[in-house]
């Protein structure tokens, strides 16, 4: 029996794929976002990268920094590898690193297919992927440069900044668009960001300590050539300034007759100051164990977003007709004003 034969693709195939693809793409550009959906995006984004910074602790405390030795590529002969435990551990935090990127790219495309459109959302997300690049390329750099502290260092503040801009993004994100009111006197406005200040300096201090200590990622790692308890010392009074500050701005928040929402956001940052603090004093007593070293870590990237969270919500946005911005009609190729407004 003879094999029968298929005939050719007809033109009406092709005209089928093609009313097809012109069909999804009408789909696409017509896919819109509510508010509260893109809010969702954003939390999954932060959430993401609060994780990462963890796991990415987790990989220089286990000495695992050099697992894999090179970079893009696990080594010189493979892609990925997960040989040892070492760079299994590394490769994890590379692949993550994906993972992190897709919520982020999310948050951009989100922001762009929101409704309504805001342009400051749409500049804050595309923040959070300028962020993730400069991370991956920092970390192909601080391989390179064996672990040196410094750029151990600088990959931890460009977290603390993704960390930051994922946190306003939320916020905003979470409340309407226009320009905001304190909703407490300046004084108090101007020492809760003189806090904010307080807590950025210790996201600067800290890694000093930590890369003067024995887990800067790897034992053949080179260290500051510090004394641990000097660089702690500072350290440690830079965070008892932070706390004194802090419970003095909640002191004359309470006088004030502040609002109650308020009033709970700063209970909790000071509660959040408090067990960093303490995690940081136990770590020191006990010889800097690396599961401390790591909770203390995972402190700190709570303690930022409480801190921005704290002071987002001094300011509140004054009533407007209309707070959206309407999207720019050369957004997406062809697209009409009409199909611009909210369905």
């Amino acid at each position: 029996m003879k094999a029968r034969v298929q005939p050719p693709c007809s033109n009406l195939d092709y005209m089928s794929v093609a009313v097809w693809s012109k069909t999804q793409w009408e789909r696409i550009r017509r896919f819109r976002l509510s508010a509260e959906a893109y809010r969702k995006v954003t939390v999954v984004a932060l959430a993401l990268i609060a994780i990462i910074v963890v796991t990415g602790a987790a990989v220089r405390l286990t000495g695992s920094g050099l697992g894999c030795e090179d970079w893009p590529n696990c080594s010189s002969g493979e892609f990925v590898g997960f040989e040892t435990p070492n760079q299994t551990i590394e490769q994890v935090n590379r692949l993550f690193t994906g993972l992190v990127s897709v919520a982020v790219i999310a948050a951009v495309l989100g922001s762009l297919r929101r409704r309504p459109y805001r342009r400051d959302l749409v500049w804050w997300s595309a923040g959070l992927v300028a962020g993730v690049i400069g991370q991956i390329v920092l970390g192909g750099i601080t391989v390179l440069v064996d672990l040196h502290p410094a750029a151990v260092g600088a990959h931890f503040l460009l977290s603390m900044l993704l960390v930051s801009d994922a946190t306003i993004l939320v916020w905003k994100a979470s409340h309407e668009a226009g320009p905001t009111r304190p909703r407490v006197s300046p004084a108090n406005l101007n020492l809760s960001r003189v806090a904010v200040a307080t807590a950025a300096l210790l996201m600067v201090t800290g890694p000093i300590v930590t890369g003067s200590g024995p887990h800067a990622g790897d034992q053949k790692s080179p260290r500051f050539d510090l004394l641990i308890p000097d660089v702690a010392r500072v350290h440690s009074l830079n965070m008892w300034l932070f706390l004194i500050i802090s419970v003095i701005l909640l002191l004359r928040l309470g006088r004030a007759k502040t609002p109650s929402d308020i009033l709970r956001r700063g209970y909790f940052l000071l509660i959040v100051i408090l067990i960093q603090g303490g995690i940081g004093y136990t770590q020191y007593e006990l010889g800097i164990p690396a599961w401390l070293v790591l909770a203390h870590i995972a402190g700190a990237t709570l303690l930022v977003g409480t801190v921005l969270w704290f002071h987002l919500g001094l300011s509140s946005v004054m009533a407007t007709d209309s707070t959206a911005t309407e999207a720019p009609t050369s957004l997406i190729p062809g697209q009409s004003e009409e199909s611009l407004s909210p369905t």
